[in-house]
């Protein structure tokens, strides 16, 4: 399955369009399109890349994303299983680029928003508390159309606007076109590190998989990412430790040997430097929410 361009029907007399998701899995693949996208996730669990930057996401995540910045959400590894009983609920808003580069320019009003909208090319994600202030906002568009739909998402935009909890994703110098070419080697490159980031991964084993060289691999994923493998190798595998910490009984040093960390003091140095604090301390937070 390639991950290609992904052409996107607004139809003849819309600048927009709301889907209601409701299936086992999220299956789009690591893809890019020209129109902004606001994703809000009613039900699901898994891991959220856009650009550079990858972390778990989760009931409540609500994430808007500019034109041609490549994404992915990818489900836990349960939601796979034939027997699985979960399931993968979504509202996505897809909107037409031009409403962010040339028509809310022309207003002096919408100022916020065509600055919210700038950000967005570099996906944003919101805080808990905006998203429960916009979140039966969201539900009310799947029951409009026309310009009364339109206004709707205006309106929530502008609160979204408002949000000072706003967390910028791919990191600013992130390069945002990408070739078709380039997509595809990228989506290859994530899907290995998501099917075998609980083992070792050599430098050797990664490179192949994206047809190159170590040496110009190793190029190639610092100049698309500005990051090293191994530093997004680490994200991703902390990203699942969180997640183990908050969801298992597992003990700590048995959750950093599930997330690929075979020393355990590496384990703690790297959820330090990720989160700020300890594994201990962070599983005892999140007990107290």
């Amino acid at each position: 399955m390639k991950a290609l361009f992904e052409k996107i029907e607004l139809g003849e007399y819309n600048s927009l369009r709301v889907i209601y998701l409701s299936q086992p899995y999220f299956d789009a693949p690591w893809h890019y399109h020209p129109e902004y996208e606001l994703t809000y996730v009613i039900r699901s669990r898994g891991k959220r890349f856009v650009g550079d930057h990858v972390e778990a996401f989760g009931p409540g995540d609500l994430v808007l994303l500019g034109p041609d910045l490549p994404h992915l959400y990818r489900n836990d590894d349960e939601y796979y299983h034939p027997e699985s009983d979960e399931i993968g609920e979504a509202i996505v808003v897809q909107f037409a680029q031009a409403l962010g580069d040339s028509w809310l320019p022309q207003l002096p009003e919408a100022q916020p928003l065509t600055g919210l909208l700038t950000r967005a090319r570099y996906g944003l994600r919101f805080g808990p508390e905006k998203v429960l202030e916009v979140r039966d906002r969201l539900y009310t568009l799947l029951e409009t159309d026309g310009l009364e739909r339109l206004l709707r998402l205006l309106y929530i935009l502008q609160m979204l606007a408002q949000d000072g909890d706003a967390v910028m994703l791919a990191s600013d110098n992130y390069e945002l076109k990408a070739t078709e070419a380039e997509t595809e080697r990228m989506k290859r490159v994530l899907d290995y590190m998501l099917g075998h980031f609980r083992e070792e991964i050599r430098v050797d084993n990664i490179a192949s998989v994206a047809g190159m060289a170590p040496a110009a691999f190793c190029r190639y994923f610092r100049k698309r990412t500005r990051k090293s493998f191994i530093e997004y190798l680490n994200e991703l595998r902390i990203s699942h430790a969180r997640k183990l910490l908050v969801e298992s009984d597992i003990s700590v040093s048995q959750v950093g040997l599930e997330c690929g960390f075979n020393n355990i003091s590496h384990f703690h140095r790297q959820f330090k430097l990720h989160t700020g604090t300890t594994p201990l301390k962070y599983q005892a937070l999140q007990q107290t929410k």
